[in-house]
């Protein structure tokens, strides 16, 4: 907590191990908490505000993003409509009745969900049935229903509890039947400008269609895992620097798009079969375990490294 006098507070650090007792007040702050209800919480918002107004100490990632906010943010720029699958808040039972008819897949994820919890996949079967597919820690969880108003009914609960994104599914690549998607990493670097520190594949596990690590996805180089993909050649020759180039114009956007500080941004694409690229979600705290390899070098991250480059950009050193 902040002292009486401000001037200091109480930190940890490490020295040849984890060491605890009071600190001065930082000159900059990267927001790493993992919780939106400890990002939230009274004490917290205290801190952060006293902070910044009274000592100009500049912050970045913020807050946490949700699907909803991101979605409706960049759909307002008419250049990166072009990564943006159909999507909305689910609100009422119209809106996945048409969204059903347009597209034989969708996909309902929480709108503050995040390592692939929850995700629900929803199926037009060719004799008019529906199936939904759920993620679950154990695997997926698969349910059959005559109609969509059934499917819609058992999920009322859950809408009602959480708010739920439906989005267009997509025709996208894979590698040995199983989905493939692309963790970008952007950081502010240090010029504080937009850069891209890495792009790595994700290919999801044998019992789930996400691709995230905690759901048991594997990494894999992006040049190895578009030439195994099935997408015209020419396209996978430009594939990797449209995918740069993608997560640099969606943190862009988002930049000018939400009134927020965001040096680090984790930026999840896809590649469906025609080689066209889209944006699935983006993370204001992205998991560090989906990030690139460590550096065989120096054996620090090279995200590492960016943010201590932008901190440096930020105060001046």
């Amino acid at each position: 907590m902040i002292g009486q006098q401000l001037s200091s507070l109480e930190g940890v650090w490490y020295d040849q191990g984890w060491k605890r007792g009071p600190v001065p007040v930082p000159d900059v702050i990267n927001n790493r908490l993992p919780t939106r209800k400890l990002e939230n919480s009274p004490s917290v918002q205290h801190f952060m505000k006293e902070v910044k107004s009274r000592f100009n100490t500049p912050i970045f990632n913020e807050k946490f993003l949700d699907k909803t906010e991101v979605f409706e943010a960049l759909g307002r720029d008419e250049k990166l409509k072009k990564y943006l699958p159909e999507s909305y808040l689910l609100k009422s039972y119209p809106v996945l009745k048409r969204m059903c008819a347009s597209y034989p897949t969708v996909f309902l994820k929480p709108v503050r969900g995040s390592l692939g919890k929850g995700i629900i996949r929803i199926t037009r079967q060719d004799d008019g049935t529906f199936q939904s597919v759920t993620t679950s820690p154990e695997g997926t969880k698969s349910k059959q229903y005559s109609s969509l108003s059934k499917l819609f009914n058992s999920l009322s609960g859950k809408i009602q509890k959480n708010r739920y994104q439906i989005q267009q599914g997509l025709n996208l690549i894979t590698i040995n039947k199983r989905n493939v998607d692309f963790r970008a990493l952007v950081h502010k670097n240090k010029k504080g400008k937009w850069s891209v520190t890495s792009v790595v594949a994700r290919i999801a596990g044998g019992n789930h269609f996400v691709s995230n690590l905690a759901r048991g996805g594997t990494l894999s180089g992006v040049k190895e895992t578009i030439a195994m993909s099935k997408i015209p050649l020419s396209a996978k020759k430009t594939a990797a620097k449209r995918m740069e180039q993608a997560a640099l114009d969606i943190a862009k956007g988002l930049e000018a798009a939400i009134p927020a500080h965001f040096g680090e941004l984790g930026i999840d694409l896809a590649v469906d079969t025609s080689g066209r690229i889209w944006l699935l979600e983006v993370n204001s705290k992205p998991s560090k375990s989906d990030n690139a390899p460590l550096n065989n070098a120096y054996k620090v991250r090279p995200s590492a490294i960016r943010l201590v480059q932008y901190c440096q950009y930020l105060t001046g050193f």
